[in-house]
């Protein structure tokens, strides 16, 4: 029995039993399945989703229709043809998410007004009439156009019943057609269809009504709403619960999101790591009490014991994780196990979803997907996965940051004799950081999970350790990775010694004065100065590019910008010239001169690979040891991102057979 007693206790859901209360939120469109690469990225998820453990598992975003509900240039699905090509694909991925005993689902959309101007898209609709900024008609629907939308939502619930799905669910929030005409900021007709949320609501109920009517009571209906608009002018939780209670009769379980997909970060569709996990409860709570069906919470939940308490404490009946499962889709399993100090947890950095796909082509898509702090999620090369190890060797890794972390992992967990070797006194190299960090938590709770992860396993590690000539004849390794990582660039600017530098502050926070100056506005003094103001700090970033923190995923730089925008005081178009304990003087791009007073200057101006160390141990290996196999990955390499250093690491230690 775990721990987490109301996690795993089934609960009923119309005619169907759940076996916990861990769903898997719609993710990756279903028509992703008619798509070379995407097909793998749709199967891949929802597969390991259901063999990690969820309760149900719903594939992503799909529409109704391909003249007007659609806004990706996707192949279309004739569901009034059962013997469609899609049926059969379709049929395969639900048995397999079936054989593991997780429901599964599909989400109806239509977007609406919000259609993109592709092949076969001549015109919006929706509650209003009107012209677009992109100059696209969108034309008011009347009772013949809703009637079409409606059949179009039983026709494909209809293919789905037969590609054997356990139900639907129907997309009622997010900005896309029932929720426009449900939100007041988007309806204002006169009509039996606008004005009161009654009217306002009579076209969704009467969708959600057909496909119950038209799939009977042993089909699942599950709603997604937003049950906070977040929007100037937008639907609030009051009006979305007494929604709710309307449509319960049709409906077997309410799943509350929030905001809309046209302002992603901001309205809290997706959360950041500057939003609070389970950002949504509220809203679920508020609802919960004003209906009598089974209420989903989704929105950035990534600890089961906080899904734990979610569902103790009454705000709602069962919690849905969306990049958390791809983080790490064993959460439930190892919940269940009380493994939980072993999930990697989704730190919501959005290099998995960096922004919408909208104009992105199919090729470019399958290179923008990527976990950090899972390196086999969107690795599409199985047979490389799938090949063992021809013998143990003896494996040398140097560096204990996230790169030789996870080489060394990978590495032992392969069946490997492994090494690791650090020059310090501790593991986690750059990303110690976080151990202080005011908005790091989750990544600082990933570093914390490797360092666990090493010493759990039997790799020997040397602490304070310099490789030599001498270690190298000692340990004889038949293998070496190489992770020693990046350090600061220090620019010839003068009077540079009178600055620190960025990751210092953290190591050093007592030489940090009230009001600093931060030279350096890339995603590095962003996020440093942010953490800065956040301790009660006056920040200042002085950036010489004309905008700041361009080297971040963009959904994670909306939300940077917005948090600093409270905080922070930024000026572009400055560069430094020159720096003393206490000013920074700047040039704009005329040469005016401007002067900037402080008691403390700190600059972040980029990290440089650890190269020249590395080539050096690389001919140390090779004047020791021959030509054995060395890798170089991580910062060394070339100065990056968290997700290339665990990626390279990973695929190194795979490459040793």
């Amino acid at each position: 029995m775990s721990k987490f007693r109301h996690l795993f206790e089934p609960m009923k859901v119309g005619t169907h039993t759940y076996k916990n209360r861990i769903i898997a939120a719609p993710i990756y469109c279903g028509t992703f399945i008619n798509i070379p690469g995407l097909d793998f990225v749709l199967k891949h998820a929802m597969i390991a989703r259901a063999k990690g453990g969820c309760a149900q598992v719903t594939l992503g975003e799909t529409a109704v229709d391909f003249t007007g509900a659609s806004r990706e240039p996707f192949p279309p699905i004739n569901y009034s043809d059962f013997n469609d090509p899609t049926m059969a694909k379709f049929k395969d991925l639900v048995g397999k998410i079936q054989s593991y005993g997780a429901k599964a689902l599909i989400e109806l959309s239509h977007c609406g007004e919000s259609v993109e101007p592709i092949p076969g898209v001549e015109h919006g609709m929706g509650p209003m009439g009107y012209t677009r900024e992109d100059g696209m008609k969108v034309y008011a629907m009347d009772e013949k156009m809703m009637d079409m939308v409606i059949d179009h939502f039983v026709t494909a619930a209809r293919f789905m019943k037969e590609a054997g799905f356990d139900g639907v669910m129907i997309h009622a929030g997010h900005g896309w057609l029932l929720h426009q005409f449900l939100s007041s900021r988007t309806n204002q007709r006169t009509d039996e269809y606008g004005g009161s949320l009654e009217n306002r609501a009579r076209f969704p109920l009467k969708v959600l009504k057909s496909v119950r009517d038209a799939m009977g009571k042993d089909f699942i209906l599950e709603m997604r709403v937003s049950g906070e608009e977040c929007m100037d002018g937008g639907m609030h939780t009051d009006e979305t619960a007494r929604f709710c209670q309307m449509a319960q009769d049709y409906v077997d379980l309410i799943h509350v999101s929030v905001g809309v997909y046209r302002n992603p970060i901001l309205s809290g569709e997706f959360s950041s790591m500057y939003q609070e996990h389970g950002l949504n409860a509220q809203a679920a709570e508020t609802i919960k009490k004003m209906v009598r069906i089974p209420v989903v919470l989704v929105g950035g939940i990534n600890d089961p014991a906080q899904a734990e308490e979610l569902i103790a404490s009454g705000k709602c009946d069962f919690v849905a994780l969306g990049r958390q499962l791809t983080a790490d889709p064993e959460f439930a399993n190892k919940a269940q196990a009380d493994r939980e100090d072993d999930i990697n947890p989704c730190i919501r950095c959005f290099k998995c979803f960096p922004g919408p796909l909208e104009g992105v082509e199919i090729t470019d898509i399958l290179n923008i997907y990527g976990c950090t702090v899972n390196p086999t999620e969107f690795f599409y090369d199985e047979e490389f996965l799938n090949t063992p190890i021809q013998s143990p060797k003896n494996i040398l890794v140097i560096g204990g940051g996230i790169a030789g972390m996870e080489a060394a992992v990978t590495a032992c967990d392969r069946g490997h004799h492994v090494t690791l070797v650090e020059k310090t006194d501790k593991l986690g190299g750059l990303l110690n950081f976080t151990d202080t960090d005011n908005y790091k938590i989750d990544l600082g709770k990933f570093k914390q999970l490797y360092v666990r992860r090493v010493k759990e396993r039997d790799i020997k590690v040397m602490y304070n350790t310099q490789v030599t000539k001498a270690l190298l004849t000692e340990l004889k390794p038949d293998a070496v990775i190489i992770a020693v990582g990046s350090k600061p660039v220090q620019p010839p600017i003068p009077g540079i010694e009178n600055a620190m530098k960025a990751l210092d502050v953290y190591e050093t926070p007592e030489k940090v004065g009230q009001n600093v100056i931060m030279i350096g506005g890339g995603l590095v003094g962003c996020e440093t100065g942010l953490h800065l103001a956040k301790s009660g700090k006056n920040v200042t970033i002085i950036e010489m590019a004309d905008k700041v923190a361009p080297d971040s995923y963009p959904m994670h730089r909306i939300g940077l910008l917005d948090e600093m925008s409270r905080m922070v005081t930024v000026h572009t178009g400055l560069k430094c010239t020159a720096i003393t304990s206490d000013t920074v003087t700047a040039a704009d791009k005329d040469g005016n001169e401007h002067t900037f007073k402080g008691d403390t200057v700190i600059y972040a101006l980029g990290m440089k690979a650890c190269s020249h160390t590395a080539d050096t141990l690389k001919a140390m290996i090779k004047d020791t040891l021959g030509d054995i196999q060395v890798y170089t990955v991580g910062d060394c390499v070339r100065a990056s991102k968290v997700y290339e250093a665990g990626r390279e690491g990973f695929t190194a230690a795979m490459s040793i057979l």
